[in-house]
C-alpha cells in the first residue's frame, strides 16, 4: 500500500520594485541651508549603490529647472543642500536609477512664510492685497473648447497692459499646461482651454507687469 504524499506548490516570488520616498520639510525658510533627500528601497533592503541620483527643482511657473546631484548618506539616503532666495511653491522630481530600474517620484513645497518675507523684505506676489483676480467660471464640460476668463482689478480699477497667463492642472497630476491669455477690456482676460477629462482641476491665473508678478490659484471642476 502507497501512502498518498500531498504536492505543494511553491509561488515564485515576486521581483523586488525600486522605491524612492523623498524627505524633505515644508515650509522651507528662506535663505538658509535646506537638506533636500530621498530613501532609495529596493524590496526590503536599502539601496547604497544607486547608479544616479539627482533632484530636478523649479519654482512653479517658472520655466528653469535646476538638476542637483545627490550623495550617499548612509542607510539608503541620498541627499543635497539647497539655499531658496525667493519664496513660492516649488516642485521637486528625485531621478533615482538602481538595479536596471528608475523612479521619479515628485512633490511640491512652499518655501517662505510670511513673517521671514517680512523679516528679509521679500516681497511675496500672495500678499498684495490691493490686487484681486475673479476667475468667472468654476464649472467646465470634459473634451469641450472652454472659456478661461478673469477680472483683474488693482486698487479697485481695472488693470490693463499686463501680462496673464493661465496654468491648467489636474489634482495629483505631474502634467502642468501653460496658456497665455489675451486682453478684451477693462481688466477681463481670457483664453481657451480643453479639459480632456472629467475631475477635479487648479487653475492658477499669473499676473506679470515690470512692478508685480502675482497670481491667484482657483479649483475648478470639469463634468
Amino acid at each position: 500500500m502507497m501512502n498518498g504524499c500531498a504536492q505543494t506548490t511553491k509561488e515564485p516570488d515576486k521581483p523586488a520594485i525600486l522605491n524612492v520616498k523623498i524627505d524633505v520639510k515644508s515650509p522651507i525658510a528662506l535663505q538658509k541651508k535646506t537638506e533636500i533627500a530621498c530613501i532609495v528601497t529596493y524590496g526590503k533592503e536599502k539601496v547604497t549603490n544607486a547608479d544616479e541620483v539627482k533632484f530636478e527643482i523649479w519654482k512653479q511657473g517658472n520655466g528653469q529647472h535646476e538638476m542637483l546631484q545627490a550623495k550617499h548618506k548612509g542607510n539608503g539616503k541620498y541627499a543635497v543642500e539647497k539655499i531658496f532666495t525667493e519664496p513660492g511653491t516649488y516642485s521637486i522630481v528625485a531621478h533615482v536609477t538602481a538595479h536596471n530600474m528608475h523612479n521619479m517620484p515628485k512633490t511640491d513645497v512652499v518655501v517662505g512664510q510670511p513673517s521671514e518675507q517680512a523679516e528679509s523684505g521679500e516681497h511675496h506676489e500672495d500678499h498684495d492685497d490691493s490686487l484681486t483676480v475673479n476667475l468667472h467660471e468654476h464649472i467646465y464640460e470634459a473634451g469641450k473648447p472652454a472659456e478661461l476668463a478673469a477680472r483683474i482689478t488693482h486698487d479697485g480699477k481695472p488693470l490693463v497692459n499686463v501680462s496673464v497667463h493661465f496654468e491648467i492642472w489636474k489634482e495629483n497630476a505631474e502634467k502642468h499646461e501653460f496658456i497665455d491669455a489675451h486682453e478684451n477690456a477693462n481688466g477681463e482676460y481670457s483664453a481657451t482651454a480643453t479639459f480632456k477629462e472629467k475631475g477635479t482641476y487648479f487653475v492658477k491665473v499669473h499676473v506679470e507687469s515690470k512692478q508685480l508678478h502675482e497670481h491667484k490659484v482657483e479649483q475648478v471642476t470639469v463634468r
